[in-house]
């Protein structure tokens, strides 16, 4: 599960960047194989979580939260994330440090803060950080 984890975060991580989008079909391919895996290892699953993220989400979706990130984050709540306070505090520590970075980045690059950042690898990163 975990190398899927890190191998689809670095192929989401990398299209972000370069297209601000995160296809449908790359996610539904990530939610089908990561389902298969969890199936034959019965890993757990995180329903709770995946709830949260989701109802936080769709309240980002008016502060200008991209859909896909949105998607991304439930899909790999559901898969990742157990709901306890300690989880919460590393992801949302984890994805300010991230996310910190990509600004500071996106600085340097274009001299300003307007315009939209890849916020993939941000959400991927932290959710390998807490699923370590």
């Amino acid at each position: 599960m975990n190398l899927l984890l890190v191998g689809f975060s670095l192929l989401f991580s990398v299209i972000d960047i370069r297209s601000h989008r995160i296809p449908n079909r790359l996610l539904f391919i990530f939610v089908l194989l990561l389902s298969i895996v969890a199936y034959f290892v019965s890993a757990p699953v995180h329903l709770f979580s995946a709830a949260i993220i989701g109802a936080l989400s769709i309240a980002l979706l008016f502060l200008g939260l991209g859909a896909g990130d949105m998607k991304l984050a439930t899909i790999l709540g559901f898969f990742f994330l157990p709901t306890t306070a300690l989880i919460a505090v590393d992801f949302l520590l984890a994805f300010s440090l991230i996310s910190g970075v990509s600004l500071v980045i996106k600085l340097l690059r274009s001299r300003r803060f307007a315009g939209s950042i890849a916020l993939a690898p941000a959400i991927c990163g932290a959710v390998i950080w807490c699923a370590r």
